[in-house]
């Protein structure tokens, strides 16, 4: 049986150096006492911030610990994912948790505080305070809220209650992660398989569908048995969205959820409906999946199993490298610049180890370089997955290195635009070279990988969208939400959405129970928009060449300095506007279109 490799065992270059942060745990300590002392500092803060000059003094003591806790926490959080098993990481990583409540704990009375001050007081203190003007946008940011906060007694109590709001989603939490668990089901050879949360899409994707349609309704079955209680951990949760929305005097929980970075409610309707307006687009690419599978009916648990044979080419690491390089020319000598540095400076950790943090991620601080986590395989999704975390890193590089701390974070809005974008590109490098090699098989795998990206995340994301949305209405309406009433609305969406393309079995009627964005508020819909403009950016940058490339690095270097939206206008895409969407969607039918020809 094949063992993983310890961590001493994976060759040094293919390992990140952490060295770029802190050349030694004595650095780190270091960092941290003086961090552990200056915490008590922010007390001669309070009751002061009406003075322009202590008001300024403060937010920069504030953005210089920022950077430093910041710089801690990946040097803990990064040592621990290498080797979850050591314990002398684990235990850095727990006290800079501890140091950061601490810290946040000491600052909370700021925003508060500021928000007492009139609007035209700090605007004269800013007229007066020139070096103060780099909060300019911070301060608007923070009067968008104005409104909606309550008095100082009012928001105290709310206070003490923010760990009862989120007890229904801890409770969902426990129950989904540790209480629950699924029967075995028979695998391909016969044999009992432990069937879990992580290994369910595994399932979908067998050829075998009867282990499809076990695991399907062995899962969902499961749910069923425990509808009332997940109903109620729910339904608690939209109901606290509804009381917290009304306390702060918002007209809906999509206001208050999409106001703290100004979204205009207009798109998150628009996504709505001009999905629902494409549907034909999804139930073709439907049609043909059925074609394709040599199936007479589609059934719900035949959504994820492959189209095609499998087509995987042996893509050792530095091939991987080389295609996302390659890939990323049209982005101009800047980012080749950016993503030569940091494959050669060892930002990239690519194997698995015994004890490391499984997935990927890109993560890092205002003070650290991108670090990304691979967990490689030299196989053609993990080049995708290679992608997909520089779009991240190259994002967050470009915004701390073009803007100031307090602007330097962008929103989750925008978060999967740069990661995708990157995808596409690959994407496009590939089917390129694909078709002037004649590699037909290759085509369509590709082409399948771009048009699953469509179904699953612009689709159905924004199906789980619609459907959050009608059960906050039905709560903010006074209606009762039950598990009866939620599955009724989450089957009447799947039929809609899937059609007569799809036999929707009503015990997927219950799937609104295993998703847990359910309990974020208004979250999902973000990887549909992110989708739609990373694929409108670039089809730009493609057609458009440099004008395109300067439009969307200035996006990139944006950071949190203006609105999504504005950024994203910038760049040059449009989100309160049907026109990205259609855009996107347009290039999911052309590669539908190309499929079908292919597999003629």
């Amino acid at each position: 049986m094949k063992t993983l490799p310890k961590r001493d065992e994976i060759p040094v270059e293919m390992t990140w150096d952490l060295t770029q942060i802190y050349q030694n745990d004595a650095q780190w300590e270091a960092d941290f006492a003086r961090i552990e002392g200056a915490i008590g500092s922010f007390e001669g803060f309070v009751g002061k911030l009406g003075h322009a000059q202590t008001l300024l003094e403060c937010l920069n003591h504030r953005d210089e610990t920022g950077k430093i806790i910041g710089k801690l926490y990946s040097y803990a959080s990064l040592k621990r994912a290498q080797d979850n098993a050591v314990s002398a990481s684990q235990e850095k990583y727990d006290r800079i948790l501890g140091l950061w409540s601490r810290r946040s704990a000491a600052t909370a009375f700021i925003e508060p505080e500021i928000l007492e001050i009139e609007a035209q007081k700090l605007a004269e203190m800013l007229e007066q305070t020139p070096d103060l003007g780099v909060y300019a946008y911070y301060f608007e940011t923070l009067e968008r809220t104005r409104a909606h906060t309550r008095s100082g007694e009012v928001e105290e109590v709310l206070a003490q209650l923010s760990e009862t709001r989120g007890a229904c989603e801890q409770a969902f939490r426990m129950f989904n992660n540790a209480d629950l668990k699924f029967p075995d089901i028979e695998d391909e050879n016969g044999e009992p398989a432990q069937l879990t949360h992580g290994n369910f899409l595994n399932f979908l994707q067998m050829p075998s569908r009867n282990v499809r349609e076990s695991a399907f309704r062995t899962v969902h079955g499961t749910f069923e048995k425990w509808r009332n209680t997940t109903a109620t951990t729910l339904a608690g949760t939209v109901k606290s969205h509804v009381a917290m929305a009304r306390i702060r005097k918002y007209p809906s929980v999509l206001h208050m959820e999409l106001a703290p970075d100004a979204i205009p409610v207009e798109v998150y309707t628009n996504l709505l409906s001009t999905v629902r307006e494409r549907l034909p687009v999804l139930h073709r690419y439907l049609r043909l999946r059925k074609r394709m599978l040599g199936l007479e009916t589609l059934r719900m648990w035949d959504l994820y199993v492959p189209m095609v044979e499998n087509v995987e080419r042996d893509l050792p690491y530095e091939t991987g490298k080389n295609l996302v390089l390659d890939s990323a020319l049209p982005l101009g000598n800047e980012v080749q610049t950016i993503l030569r540095r940091g494959f050669e400076s060892r930002w990239v950790d690519v194997y698995e180890n015994e004890g490391k943090t499984s997935g990927a991620f890109s993560d890092g601080s205002y003070l650290t370089p991108p670090y990304i986590l691979m967990n490689y395989q030299d196989k053609l999704e993990s080049v995708f997955t290679l992608a997909h975390e520089w779009g991240h890193s190259l994002h967050s590089y470009l915004s701390r290195e073009n803007q100031p701390y307090v602007y330097s974070s962008y929103t989750i809005f925008v978060a999967e635009v740069a990661s995708t974008l990157l995808e596409a590109l690959l994407a496009h490098k590939m089917l390129e070279e694909a078709r002037a090699a004649g590699d037909v098989p290759l085509q369509i795998y590709l082409l399948n990988h771009t048009a699953e990206r469509f179904r699953t995340t612009l689709y159905r994301q924004t199906l789980f969208a619609e459907f959050e949305l009608k059960i906050h209405e039905k709560v903010e309406a006074n209606e009762a939400l039950t598990a009866d009433s939620m599955s009724e609305i989450y089957l009447g969406i799947n039929r809609d959405y899937y059609g007569a393309e799809v036999e929707v079995d009503e015990i997927g009627a219950i799937e609104w129970a295993r998703i847990p964005h359910f309990y974020y508020g208004y979250y999902v819909y973000q990887y549909a928009t992110g989708i739609s403009a990373a694929q409108s950016l670039a089809r730009q940058i493609l057609r458009e060449g440099e004008p395109a490339v300067r439009r969307y690095l200035d996006f990139l270097r944006g950071g949190g300095s203006k609105t999504s939206i504005d950024l994203l206008k910038g760049a040059g895409v449009d989100m309160t506007t049907p026109g990205p969407i259609n855009t996107a969607i347009d290039g999911f039918e052309e590669a539908i279109a190309e499929m079908e020809r292919l597999s003629a």
